[in-house]
């Protein structure tokens, strides 16, 4: 019994803030993915007639494609635990649901992203103690340059689902995929437990940007 009664005043210790977050505090977090793009340069091939005129359309080649990461942006909830997000995963569907983008429809990545707590300290300070902090709803951004959860392989197939029609590509939207990204974010929180965040279809803009012809 004395060992037991000399472990109770760190328990109590650690229970009282000093680590800067309280043993009764609450998660809730919404993300949303905004931006993301994938643009499509699109060649449409031509016969060349006798007399060296355009002639029937053959079909149409992607020249290039021009991929845009999203902005990443959370809104924590007042009182909310902060979570530092280490990994995510991208399930690629198209409007239906169905995977898009055959075995490269899943695509896991690791991140490095500290969402901060559901707090403020007093006169906008940077640090303070728990006890001096307000409970705040909070925003964070995290723009596209320094996100990658648009994949490579995704970005190919949709770009290349804007053509192989029977006509002339035109520029927009026109028939290109209507992709979506279902991304799941986790990590842990302020006290260590393990946590996620949906993102539940976010849209992908895939268009032609350009266009361009030739004559063979």
């Amino acid at each position: 019994m004395k060992k037991l009664a000399l472990l109770i005043p760190p328990l109590i210790l650690g229970a009282c803030g000093q680590t800067g977050v309280s043993i009764g505090q609450s998660f809730g977090m919404t993300a949303a993915l905004t931006g993301t793009e994938v643009g499509a340069d699109v060649v449409n091939v031509y016969s060349k007639n006798s007399d060296g005129t355009r002639g029937a359309y053959l079909g149409s080649e992607i020249k290039a494609y021009q991929p845009a990461q999203g902005n990443l942006g959370i809104q924590v909830q007042a009182a909310s635990l902060g979570l530092t997000i280490t990994a995510a995963k991208v399930l690629y569907t198209d409007s239906s649901g169905a995977p898009f983008a055959g075995t490269a429809s899943v695509f896991n990545t690791s991140v490095n992203l500290k969402v901060p707590e559901g707090y403020a300290c007093p006169a906008g300070a940077a640090d303070c103690t728990f006890t001096e902090k307000t409970a705040v709803p909070v925003a964070f951004e995290k723009t596209g340059t320094n996100l990658y959860l648009l994949s490579e392989q995704a970005a190919i197939a949709a770009a290349n689902s804007c053509i192989g029609g029977s006509s002339a590509v035109s520029a927009g939207p026109g028939g290109c995929a209507e992709v979506r990204m279902n991304v799941t974010l986790t990590g842990r929180d302020s006290l260590g437990g393990t946590r996620t965040v949906n993102i539940p279809q976010a849209q992908v803009r895939v268009f032609v940007a350009t266009i361009t012809e030739e004559v063979r």
